[in-house]
């Protein structure tokens, strides 16, 4: 919806509500830094937090408010922002006047006065005094105040010995603090710290998946950047480090790479390898690193994760040869696992890079008969043998792989197919390939698109007759061609779904259906079919309310 006529898509009470806070004030910060995305405050019960996003054309493409309201798509908070938006850039005329400037407040206060504040707010809020504490911590005591702050957190979090996924946000805020103090001491060039800081992340929150529900995935992102961090330390400053330093934090990456606990979270572990494969141009350290690969690969086992896990040891491998032995080594390396499909793919783009294409299509097409039972390893080199015919310029192939992978549900090829015809032969291939389409017994999407893209009107009112509620989408193709047997249709879904509908909610959807055939027929036909509606439905008044609303 746009934001200058925002209204018609918002409840009357809540828009009543909205419009009551915004010309009392309510609406008390409005800020913007790229005129897209606004970020506001809203006083009610509490101090809310709205933010809203509009594209170039003041379109709402998100709104969210961090208040409980969940009865509706806005709720009265998001309204008062929406009218202060308006406000603004219809008018011209300032979206707020804030009342307290915090900033301005505070720089007005002497230091023994802003102590007595922050000591004050720190007594009602706890967490407040904790990350005060952290941030100003001695820099002899930050490795262990970073492990104490992280527990606290994740202890704070646990009911009854377990986080549930509302709480593990809050379960992992000591680590979020404790991973952008790392940053910072990159930024400073201290990269031992900040991977030492990053390091003691990762044990207390990898434990927290044995007694968390992670179905959002926290404790996997926190991982993730903690390695990432370490990463970005070592990369950074390993010019500067003399082997000293290179083999102290070589070995500190190591052992908490080799740490038990990473059995069955192998990415992870595989992720500080890598890292310590950064270090393998000393012969010492390579040495090292290649002995204890060479140890899990022999205690990896048998297992299908087993198998992964070898897997991903040869691509260590591989990143010292590459790092260390040159092009050639790390080519016959490549050719020596060529079963292995990461390195037929290496051995394909390097194919590609230097336009050898008979040998892509000789990869590619053994890689098909190995890896036959595997459609999605088969669908990616076929996708790579279309390159080296077009590379060939082998135009007949490159038109028989496209026509396949179209009725394989890639509608990405349909424009490289045409492209491969003249107009006069693509009237009679295109002719083809409908008919193919249309023999099946359900056709897939990429006909609808190919309908669409082609405007083929017929088989698009064909289509909605088949699939009615996809008139709301499909009405506009049609109305220039078949305008009554489009109208008919959406009125037929309209009445359709009425009927399948007995809840306020439902009455709801279809009305917004309403307002969309509003748009596309008018409103002397929305009118009437509205009215049909109110006396069919006489016994009905939440939907008769709802219907009272459309305007």
């Amino acid at each position: 919806m746009k934001l200058v006529n925002f209204e018609q898509s918002i409840d009357n009470r809540i828009l009543k509500r909205g419009l009551d806070y915004f010309e009392q004030g309510h609406v008390v910060s409005l800020e913007t830094k790229d005129k897209k995305r606004y970020k506001a405050r809203v006083e009610g019960s509490e101090v809310y937090r709205v933010e809203i996003s509009l594209d170039i054309n003041d379109v709402i493409v998100e709104s969210y408010c961090d208040c409980p309201y969940d009865l509706g798509e806005f709720c009265k908070h998001e309204a008062a922002v929406l009218f202060a938006l308006k406000n603004e850039k219809t008018l011209g005329e300032p979206a707020v006047v804030v009342k307290n400037d915090l900033k301005k407040v505070l720089a007005e206060q002497g230091k023994d006065e802003l102590v007595r504040i922050i000591l004050e707010i720190s007594d009602d809020f706890p967490d407040i005094e904790k990350r005060l504490l952290f941030k100003f911590a001695n820099n002899e005591d930050e490795i262990a105040a970073s492990k104490k702050l992280i527990r606290e957190y994740i202890n704070n979090a646990k009911r009854n010995g377990f986080i549930d996924w509302r709480h593990v946000d809050y379960a992992l805020q000591g680590a979020e603090m404790t991973l952008k103090k790392a940053h910072e001491k990159i930024e400073m060039g201290d990269s031992e710290t900040a991977v030492l800081l990053a390091l003691a992340v990762l044990s207390p929150v990898l434990k927290m998946l044995q007694y968390s529900d992670d179905s959002n995935g926290g404790v996997g992102f926190i991982m993730n950047r903690a390695i990432s961090i370490v990463e970005q330390a070592v990369m950074i400053e390993m010019e500067h480090l003399d082997e000293k330093e290179q083999k102290k934090l070589f070995e500190i990456i190591l052992k908490e790479a080799l740490k038990k606990q990473y059995d069955g979270w192998s990415d992870w572990r595989f992720g500080l390898l890598y890292v310590c494969s950064i270090f393998t141009p000393n012969k010492d350290l390579r040495k090292k690193l290649e002995k204890q690969l060479d140890v899990l690969v022999q205690s990896a086992g048998t297992s299908w994760s087993a198998e992964y896990d070898k897997i991903q040891f040869k691509l260590l491998q591989f990143e010292i040869i590459e790092r260390c032995d040159g092009t050639e080594a790390a080519e016959k390396f490549i050719y020596e696992n060529i079963n292995v499909s990461d390195f037929r793919e290496k051995a394909i783009t390097k194919a590609l890079e230097i336009g050898d294409y008979e040998k892509v299509l000789q990869l590619c097409i053994s890689g098909e008969e190995m890896d036959k039972s595997l459609r999605g390893l088969v669908h990616k080199w076929r996708e790579y043998r279309y390159q080296a015919y077009e590379g060939l310029g082998d135009v007949e192939n490159q038109r028989k792989l496209a026509y396949e992978f179209l009725f394989h549900n890639e509608f990405s090829y349909y424009g490289k197919l045409k492209g491969l015809y003249n107009p006069e032969e693509w009237t009679e291939v295109l002719t083809k390939i409908i008919k193919a389409f249309e023999m099946e017994r359900y056709q897939s999407s990429v006909y609808l698109s190919i309908i669409k893209e082609e405007n083929l009107t017929k088989q698009i009112l064909d289509y909605c007759n088949r699939h009615k509620s996809l008139i709301t989408d499909l009405y506009p193709y049609l109305m220039d061609s078949h305008l009554e047997e489009a109208n008919n249709l959406f009125i037929k879904y309209i009445e359709q779904s009425a009927e399948q509908t007995s809840d306020r909610r439902g009455y709801k959807s279809v009305c917004k259906l309403i307002k969309t055939y509003k748009k596309a027929f008018g409103t002397i036909h929305s009118h009437k079919l509205i009215g049909e509606l109110k006396q069919k439905y006489q016994k009905r008044p939440a939907f008769l309310d709802e219907l009272g609303k459309i305007r």
